[in-house]
């Protein structure tokens, strides 16, 4: 046989033919594939509800007192003057 010949059809054919089996071959691999679970930290799980617990309960003693020691941004506002200040000509 023909050296070119081989090389202008043998070649594509064998790398299409090499292609199709290792596709097959890795379709079973996956098909075996079982997924695990993912692994999860949960070790501070109790720590973080006890913080949020915590920060909850500030949250509402601190607007239970703060409401009635000032009176809000409104009176600082208006204790502020405004100077206007004209520059240049």
């Amino acid at each position: 046989m023909d050296v070119q010949f081989l090389s202008v059809v043998g070649l594509p054919v064998l790398m299409a033919v090499g292609g199709i089996a290792a596709w097959r071959m890795s379709k079973k691999e996956n098909s075996t594939f079982v997924e695990k679970a993912a692994w999860r930290d949960d070790s501070l799980d109790d720590w973080r509800k006890q913080r949020d617990a915590e920060a909850d309960q500030e949250r509402v003693t601190r607007a239970s007192t703060e409401g009635t020691l000032h009176e809000g941004g409104a009176a600082e506002e208006k204790s502020e003057t405004q100077r206007h200040q004209r520059i240049g000509g």
